[in-house]
């Protein structure tokens, strides 16, 4: 291919990226969100029973504590915070 076929291939491109490119932004603004939705509801699912199974932890040490369950209760918490820490620093991250 030569370099003028090239620069006219270009050309075209551009010319029908600009037609369609309202229509491209369009279906973006529209579908985006769903998926965004999506991977937080997928978060949620995954780490909601987590948190469940902490309050349950938390109920039963209330009632009766041991060291071993006392022990389970702070690796649980501390694992999610530190999941928490790493999202709100990528998300800092992100917005620089």
């Amino acid at each position: 291919m030569s370099f003028l076929t090239s620069i006219k291939n270009w050309k075209n491109f551009n010319a029908i990226w600009a037609a369609i490119q309202p229509y491209v932004a369009k279906l973006a603004q529209k579908q985006v969100p769903i998926t965004i939705r999506k991977l937080y509801e997928n978060l949620a699912k995954y780490s909601q029973p987590a948190i469940d199974s902490l309050f349950k932890l938390k109920n039963k040490i209330k009632e009766s504590s041991s060291s071993l369950d006392d022990f389970c209760f702070e690796q649980g918490v501390s694992a999610i915070e530190q999941f928490a820490k790493y999202l709100l620093d990528t998300v800092k991250e992100l917005r620089k």
